[in-house]
């Protein structure tokens, strides 16, 4: 397979920089654009991502996964990210991905993790992939995002902080404006859910009620036994990285 380091810039005038991973063959390939989850980075928990990126590649399919803006090595600082930034991004990575010399834009898949889900399900819709992955999408950030802020601030805290990573209020502001299951609704197409059975923060209503908006005759939700959030250990690794390959072999052939 080959690795490939790649950076564009974003409307904001901002450098995303990510990496894709490709199989070893010359011509188009299917491709999944993966998006990381809160304060995370495109390797994803213990390098899930790149695990992922490479088992696809054996399978003959792409992975473009990137940092977001005010994210990991792309531009911009934490504070700074809103909900709308990660859905602009979103849509800038997936127009640039269609321009791509190695890219089949007609089997293009949007996948995501954790936030990364949350985002993907809400973008889903306007971009319109061939395919659709949510990874325990975490819609629950949304939850009561404004009055956890504004509870906060009247305590004269003006900033969260997120293990060393500054936390704006005006993040859930601008999400509260937002609806999850409202914003996702209306996408067609196949959609794979994956939720661990121990997930301890997204629950089982949240996958069944996202489940529920898609009628495609191929989308499903599948557990991972005794997997977390994050999908810790080679056994939870494995399912999950097999349920991604196989759903994605299923929708672009």
């Amino acid at each position: 397979m080959k690795t490939l380091p790649i950076e564009f810039v974003n409307r904001k005038g901002l450098i995303l920089r990510g990496i894709a991973t490709i199989p070893e063959s010359e011509g188009r390939f299917p491709v999944v654009i993966n998006l990381h989850g809160f304060g995370g980075m495109k390797a994803g928990y213990k390098g899930l991502h790149i695990t992922m990126a490479r088992a696809l590649a054996k399978e003959g399919i792409g992975c473009i996964r990137f940092d977001f803006s005010y994210n990991g090595e792309s531009d911009g600082e934490f504070e700074d990210m809103t909900f709308t930034s990660l859905l602009n991004d979103t849509e800038d990575m997936w127009n640039w991905a269609k321009t791509q010399d190695f890219v089949d834009p007609e089997k293009m898949i949007l996948s995501g993790h954790s936030m990364g889900g949350f985002v993907a399900a809400s973008a889903a819709p306007g971009i319109d992939p061939a395919a659709l992955i949510l990874m325990c999408p975490g819609k629950q950030m949304w939850d009561g995002c404004g009055e956890r802020s504004r509870a906060m601030e009247a305590k004269g805290i003006a900033f969260g902080d997120i293990e060393g990573l500054k936390f704006s209020h005006a993040f859930n502001y601008d999400l509260e404006k937002y609806n999850p299951f409202k914003d996702a609704a209306g996408y067609a197409g196949p959609t794979l859910i994956v939720r661990g059975t121990r997930d301890e923060l997204v629950d089982e209503a949240t996958c069944e009620t996202y489940l529920s908006l898609y009628e495609n005759s191929k989308s499903r939700l599948v557990h991972v036994e005794n997997a977390n959030h994050n999908f810790v250990g080679i056994p939870c690794r494995t399912a999950l990285t097999n349920e991604v390959c196989k759903f994605a072999k299923e929708v672009t052939k």
